[in-house]
């Protein structure tokens, strides 16, 4: 029995297709006007864990054409989080979200300081700027050697850039809990089960923060203080915690 598992898996990795001959398919069935299997081929892609920007832009586009709002929505927002300076992405969410008279997302200050760079950077940039500054105050003494000048400066730059990360990873934090709403008419509902009454619904695409979880149901707030809980397959956060 376990060597026909064995087999069995060996066999579908070796007929599994690779992430480069995937987004070779997409790209040509988009070129095609085939965008019922672009959007399957990047849907495969990204559900793989293959996230890229190109990938995530690409499902945008896919999923737009075949009215899926609310998935084409996400997708660019996923792109936008890895490349927050492609004009053609925040192009792409500008158009949708005039086009379905969405608003556009409120952030505090932090949070819009956040998308000034992508999370890696952030991340990159702190962990460098913590750790090299230390090493540099410390490292000297240890090896038993006299710490000079251009150490205490480049050390002193290099927690200064740390310090600036500071509320950058504050308002990346807070993002994580910024969701979208995958199909029309997404009911908020005052109980976190089917029979719970119908509060208010959202429109396929419209942003809303996740405040509580409780089972398949997350308590979301949109703006105008529109809250209430919703199923996890109708809404999906950004920033993915899969």
């Amino acid at each position: 029995m376990k060597t026909l598992l064995f087999l069995l898996l060996a066999c579908s990795a070796a007929f599994a297709e690779a992430p480069d001959d995937r987004f070779e398919k997409a790209t040509r069935a988009m070129s095609d006007s085939d965008y019922g299997e672009s959007a399957y081929q990047l849907r495969e892609l990204v559900s793989e864990g293959n996230f890229s920007h190109g990938a995530l832009h690409n499902l945008g586009n896919a999923e737009w054409k075949v009215v899926r709002p609310g998935h084409a929505i996400l997708a660019w927002e996923r792109a936008a989080l890895i490349n927050p300076h492609d004009k053609n992405t925040a192009a792409n969410l500008a158009f949708a979200r005039h086009k379905a008279e969405l608003p556009s997302p409120t952030l505090s200050w932090t949070e819009s300081y956040s998308t000034w760079l992508s999370p890696n950077v952030w991340l990159g940039a702190a962990s460098i700027g913590f750790w090299g500054g230390v090493m540099l105050l410390t490292l000297p003494r240890l090896l038993g050697a006299q710490r000079a000048d251009w150490h205490q400066g480049i050390a002193a730059l290099a927690l200064t850039a740390f310090l600036f990360t500071i509320p950058a990873l504050f308002g990346l934090s807070r993002r994580g809990n910024l969701g979208v709403a995958l199909e029309d008419s997404t009911p908020l509902r005052l109980t976190p089960t089917r029979e719970g009454e119908e509060l208010v619904k959202l429109p396929a695409g419209e942003l809303a923060r996740v405040e509580k979880e409780r089972g398949n149901y997350l308590y979301v707030r949109a703006d105008g203080d529109r809250a209430g809980w919703v199923r996890r397959e109708e809404f999906e956060r950004i920033w993915s915690r899969r």
